[in-house]
């Protein structure tokens, strides 16, 4: 009992985990159409726009939209069909500052001087009718850009539904479809506020909606890479996992690795700048993505928990515990008093930095105990994943670079790769083991000369019945016994006694297969020199018929033998249940089969061929 106890609890608070997360994404979906219908100025979404834009990438019918409330607005009603062009040009040139009414040109990309507080802007007044309906995408959204022409709002990015950091906003890229009218007016960037001393910019894009979708896809290549190769080792495992179940090794580590493989590629999906793009409901993902981020170390520390034993298992079961209240902790502080996701995710980095750290002090205890090489390829593992995400946190933390999640991507795939080499090395010499001693367990329950089931499988399989093992309340024993065999040997030989007790077992076996085809379940077995016993669970044929059929069966074979290859068979038989349905033990049941054998055989009557 005290050993169910932890794993029943860290069941109930995972549920409660995952109950928790669909509840709040339920809520704030409601919440977030509840505040589109109140939005009184919808000035657009990046996200609808490149749902619009995916679509026309595709060849279907663009359509017109509002918001949905991703955090992202635009004053696009829709965008217009233009011909296939699929150029697509970085805009450079063409830009300038005005600083006290003073124009200053600026090349893109470029790195700007820019006061704490204030607002920098860049204006190009270079573009012309043929660039109307084209797609401007620009970075910056991290410095709250604002895209005009003229005086007319194409973009402008508001957290309005879900607070991202400038890490996080780093990867958007802020997308306009340019009015049809463009020539002549004056486009300009604005951004603001800015917390630094200078503004790092690059070039924007400008091409028409595939072309610009394409970029995109394009620029994310490396981390849907990842993500795809996260899928597949995860299919693999669970493939193993359940390849090895089959043949009855319960390999949970495997499942282990699958879980933690879906809930990465799970994070790195909603947490990836396309679907801030192109994703339907982007608070929704947001939220997805924390929870998943959150609980993707669960599966990993249970791993190995499944690799150490005894005292050293209390680690990983509080590190599971903390794991747990932890994402509890923060759904309650989100729901209940406000507090945004991204205002908790240093605890979040805290326990993951302590876990792995945990985790590696765990499997160097067990390694010094009991040095094996899958050990030290389990600690290289986590070294690996420690020193990856050291890295990113310093990128995300301290140097604000948006590109973190690419080191901890790349840190996360190879300590997957690590973890399943040993892995599945370790799994081959297990289902080595277990074949040769499947193997040799079925040598002992097979007789060598006929090929069937022997005594001893014939007494487990009446243990299992006793036991109830079996799954059947009534059965039908039947003893046969071989006829002369002694006198053959004695006449013909000992070779000849063998060929004989083949050519019974043969009618035996023909006799099941054809009681199979009928649909009735007929079990054999030699149990003698010259013995045999047939076992029907839950029989649903009249006795006297199947005896009759058997007899049908060894007279078939004697009109085909040689005179001297003939045989007789005599048996037995006896059901479990009595007259009353109450049942026989096995010795009683055994019993009565026998003694009916004997009666037969002394006088050979109707039931010998």
């Amino acid at each position: 009992m005290k050993k169910s106890i932890p794993r029943i609890s860290r069941g109930m608070l995972f549920f409660a985990v995952l109950l928790w997360l669909c509840a709040l994404v339920h809520q704030h979906g409601q919440n977030q159409r509840q505040d589109n219908k109140d939005e009184a100025e919808p000035l657009g979404r990046l996200g609808e726009l490149g749902v619009e834009r995916l679509c026309f990438a595709l060849g279907k019918e663009r359509f017109r939209t509002a918001s949905n409330g991703t955090g992202q607005t635009s004053a696009l009603a829709g965008l217009h069909q233009h011909e296939p062009d699929e150029a697509l040009a970085a805009l450079s040139t063409g830009w300038y500052q005005l600083t006290d009414g003073v124009r200053c040109d600026v090349t893109l990309p470029a790195t700007l001087p820019a006061e704490p507080g204030q607002t920098l802007t860049l204006y190009n007044d270079t573009l012309t009718d043929s660039d109307g309906g084209k797609v401007l995408s620009a970075r910056g959204v991290e410095y709250g850009i604002e895209i005009r022409a003229g005086g007319t709002l194409l973009y402008r990015y508001e957290d309005n539904a879900f607070p991202k950091n400038a890490q996080m906003k780093g990867r958007l890229w802020a997308d306009a479809e340019l009015p049809d009218n463009i020539g002549g007016q004056t486009l300009s960037l604005t951004l603001t506020p800015l917390s630094g001393r200078t503004v790092a910019l690059d070039a924007p894009v400008l091409g028409t909606a595939p072309a610009v979708t394409g970029r995109h896809i394009q620029s994310s290549l490396f981390s849907i890479g990842m993500m795809l190769a996260m899928l597949v080792l995860a299919v693999l495992a669970l493939m193993i996992f359940f390849y090895m179940s089959f043949f009855g090794i319960r390999e949970r580590r495997f499942l282990d690795v699958a879980v933690f493989l879906l809930l990465c590629s799970l994070w790195c999906l909603t947490d990836s700048g396309l679907y801030q793009i192109y994703g339907r409901d982007g608070a929704a993902g947001s939220i997805i993505s924390f929870y998943a981020f959150m609980t993707m170390p669960i599966p990993m520390v249970h791993f190995v928990r499944n690799t150490v034993s005894g005292r050293l298992r209390l680690v990983p079961d509080v590190c599971i515990a903390l794991f747990c209240a932890n994402a509890l902790a923060q759904g309650a502080a989100y729901r209940l008093l406000g507090v945004p996701f991204i205002a908790m995710l240093p605890l979040t980095h805290l326990l993951l930095t302590a876990g792995v750290a945990a985790m590696l002090t765990v499997l160097l205890r067990s390694y010094r105990d009991k040095p094996e090489p899958q050990l030290r390829l389990r600690i290289a593992a986590f070294a690996a994943l420690g020193a990856f995400g050291v890295a990113a946190l310093v990128l995300y933390g301290l140097l604000h670079i948006y590109w973190y999640d690419t080191v901890f991507q790349f840190g996360v795939l190879l300590f997957i790769i690590l973890l399943l080499y040993g892995l599945i090395g370790q799994a081959a010499g297990d289902m080595r083991f277990h074949m040769e001693h499947r193997i040799s367990h079925e040598m002992q329950r097979e007789d060598r000369m006929t090929g069937l089931p022997n005594r001893r499988a014939f007494e487990e399989y009446m243990e299992r019945i006793r036991t109830g093992r079996a799954g059947c309340r009534d059965a039908v024993l039947t003893y046969i016994r071989l006829e002369g065999l002694n006198e053959r040997n004695d006449r013909f030989g000992l070779q000849a006694g063998d060929e004989s007790v083949i050519a019974a077992a043969q009618c035996v076996a023909d006799f099941c297969r054809a009681c199979e085809d009928e649909g009735e379940s007929v079990l054999c077995f030699r149990t003698g020199g010259n013995e045999f016993a047939l076992i029907r669970p839950e029989p649903h044929t009249d006795s006297g018929q199947l005896h009759r059929q058997f007899r049908a069966v060894v007279a078939r074979y004697n009109r085909t033998c040689a005179p001297r290859a003939r045989i007789i068979m005599t048996f037995g038989f006896s059901r479990l249940c009595d007259e009353d349905g109450k049942s026989r033990s096995i010795s009683a049941w055994k019993a009565e089969a026998d003694a009916h054998l004997k009666r037969n055989e002394a006088g050979l009557g109707g039931d010998a061929e």
